[in-house]
């Protein structure tokens, strides 16, 4: 389903006490949604009476070959970014912090956790007696020097001709495409070529850049240009081109623990992040 995009998705982050395990309703919040409320939640006004914290039994149903009676298979691929989004939805699913939850402050770091996560995930599905644990996965990596409609649409393509499984892709890449295009037009002309050519993917957008030493303010106002030239092809405005719009929950998490550089968020953003991806794919009874 879509959430939306653009201005809807303008939020307020904020924490809330966890509940008392003497009240009737702790037996409904788990590790992941009680750690979801402590840590920091951002749920806009539009989506105040729809948006579900997953807990983790929940999110495993979801995306369950065994539960839904579907060949379901997740695909996660693109930047770091995405990385980062796949470690916090292994997060949710494992119902713990992979790595002791330890920040993460590079990309070697970055590849770690990734691959535990996978690990972890891969031993859970293959030694749970009928496990109905889902098949969520990073990569092949698809961004880079060559284009998306190369990379990415070449992976769509040969994972997607099995008709018995249906896989759903979610890649994010955007900052790179731009360094590599050093244009505006043409980064989101890129995209929208591989938007226009591929289904049963769902594209997340970029996150906001602070200005900083590391970002110039010329990168900064050309990745924001970047993102708006985005929005009039994907949902709502495009219905056949779904998106996970993060800018705006990242621009509006100014907490000192949001981000450590400026740029790639802390692991509790990333988790709030793949709640959003959940509530895309997935519906509560």
């Amino acid at each position: 389903k879509t959430l939306g995009s653009g201005t809807s998705l303008q939020c307020q982050w904020e924490t809330r006490p966890k509940v008392s395990s003497n009240t009737s309703k702790e037996s409904y919040l788990d590790f992941t949604q009680q750690n979801a409320f402590t840590e920091g939640i951002c749920i806009p006004p539009t989506l105040n009476d729809t948006l579900h914290i997953f807990s983790s039994e929940e999110a495993i149903e979801c995306l369950s070959p065994k539960a839904q009676n579907r060949d379901i298979k997740l695909m996660l691929s693109g930047d770091s970014y995405m990385k980062q989004l796949y470690i916090g939805l292994a997060d949710i699913l494992l119902s713990k912090h992979t790595s002791d939850g330890k920040e993460i402050f590079a990309s070697t770091p970055r590849n770690e956790v990734t691959t535990i996560a996978q690990h972890e995930m891969e031993k859970r599905r293959s030694e749970e007696k009928n496990s109905k644990f889902p098949f969520v996965q990073y990569g092949p990596q698809c961004y880079g020097q060559a284009p998306l409609s190369e990379n990415c649409l070449k992976i769509v393509k040969e994972l997607g001709t099995d008709n018995s499984t249906d896989h759903v892709f979610i890649i994010g890449s955007a900052v790179h495409i731009y360094l590599r295009q050093k244009q505006v037009n043409a980064t989101v002309q890129e995209i929208n070529n591989f938007l226009d050519t591929t289904n049963r993917t769902i594209f997340v957008s970029p996150p906001y850049y602070y200005p900083d030493i590391q970002f110039t303010a010329e990168l900064v106002q050309d990745q924001a240009e970047v993102y708006s030239g985005l929005l009039p092809n994907v949902a709502p405005e495009n219905a056949d081109h779904p998106v996970l719009d993060v800018y705006e929950l990242t621009r509006s998490c100014v907490w000192k623990n949001c981000s450590y550089d400026r740029a790639h968020r802390s692991r509790f953003v990333n988790r709030w992040k793949a709640q959003l991806l959940l509530n895309t794919l997935c519906e509560v009874q």
